[in-house]
């Protein structure tokens, strides 16, 4: 069986300003030449990352929305209960929809439903503190800043229950598999894998639970990664 390597999309194999530069892909392409399955696993809606899956050279199966929603193309299972974000969406554009909007990807999204600050009205970090504390008494439902979005989902549901779930049903043994990543929504990803990556980006609480952390930020912390599991595995 190949060995697992799980990989974070915004912040850790893009750039600042989200694109996903050629040595990514060359190093995509090194990784997957050497044995390794690469699997997305993002906060992305599933369609999404199924897209990316297609084109890039990594394991055509994916994490989506942050462990809500696993597989690839129609082979999909949803993990986590859909309704429950449904109604948070119902409280947020009802009573905070002056000031927070959500994404354009939440009309294909299942699971986990993502928003943003009306712009030019609060920051990212504010607009999640405002979310959190209108459904801090909504004991079913987990709110993350991802640093490119606040997250609404199920509170069952993370990025480390969606990876168990892919070892489950593929075969892998979640010990071996290597997580890399740079937000808050990696931690339980990092929990689970025998071996994390942070790349320099990522906040402190996730740095302090990696297995090794990069020098470099974003597409060039996950190169170093990269070249860091080709050497060391």
């Amino acid at each position: 069986m190949k060995r697992l390597i799980v990989v974070d999309v915004d912040g850790t194999l893009t750039d600042e300003k989200g694109n996903i530069h050629s040595r990514v892909v060359k190093k995509l392409e090194e990784l997957r030449d050497a044995g390794y399955d690469v699997i997305l696993s993002s906060g992305n809606g599933y369609a999404i990352l199924v897209g990316l899956a297609y084109y890039l050279p990594v394991k055509r199966f994916v994490i989506a929305e942050n462990g809500g929603v696993i597989g690839y193309r129609k082979d999909m299972k949803i993990l986590g209960n859909p309704s429950i974000a449904l109604k948070a969406r119902e409280k947020i554009l009802k009573l905070k929809g002056d000031i927070i909007v959500e994404s354009w990807q939440n009309r294909y999204r299942i699971v986990d439903l993502a928003f943003r600050p009306k712009p030019g009205t609060l920051s990212l970090e504010e607009a999640y503190k405002v979310i959190q504390c209108l459904l801090e008494d909504e004991k079913e439902v987990r709110v993350e800043n991802s640093g490119w979005a606040i997250h609404v989902r199920d509170a069952s549901i993370d990025k480390g229950k969606g990876l168990l779930a892919t070892c489950l049903s593929l075969g892998y043994d979640v010990k071996e598999a290597i997580a890399i990543g740079d937000s808050i929504t990696d931690l339980s990803m990092f929990k689970v894998a025998g071996f994390s990556i942070a790349v320099a980006n990522s906040p402190e609480i996730l740095k302090r639970a990696a297995s090794f952390v990069t020098v470099s930020s974003y597409h060039e912390g996950f190169i170093e990664a990269a070249n860091y599991i080709l050497k060391n595995f």
